[in-house]
């Protein structure tokens, strides 16, 4: 199974963030850690080989993402504000950085594979 790692100084945050892609074609998905969490959980706990068949048949593509949740929700030492405005912040890092990743592999959109309602 194709695996990649990425890492990059995110503008959006300021600070370097982490990223896994398995796959080599399909719809995209765009894999979030569970609280606190982190970009690698997925595969570690046996996730990414649960989906095997339909990462190696090249019917998804998984996007797995770190997050920030310990300097944004979970950060109780900053004020309210603060830690929306952190979230906003990762908001901005997910929507204009690996969305263009994504976008940018195998030149399918992602979701492409979805179908209407």
């Amino acid at each position: 199974m194709k695996r990649q790692y990425h890492k990059w100084f995110s503008d959006n945050l300021g600070r370097d963030m982490e990223l896994l892609v398995f796959g080599h074609a399909g719809a995209k998905v765009l894999v979030f850690p569970t609280r606190e969490g982190r970009f690698y959980d997925y595969e570690n706990w046996g996730l990414v080989d649960a989906l095997r068949h339909s990462i190696e048949g090249g019917h998804i593509r998984l996007f797995c993402v770190d997050c920030v949740d310990s300097e944004s929700l979970y950060c109780k030492s900053v004020p309210p504000p603060t830690r929306a405005g952190r979230h906003r912040q990762y908001e901005g890092y997910i929507l204009h950085e690996v969305i263009p990743l994504m976008l940018s592999e195998n030149g399918t959109p992602p979701f492409a594979h979805r179908p209407r309602l």
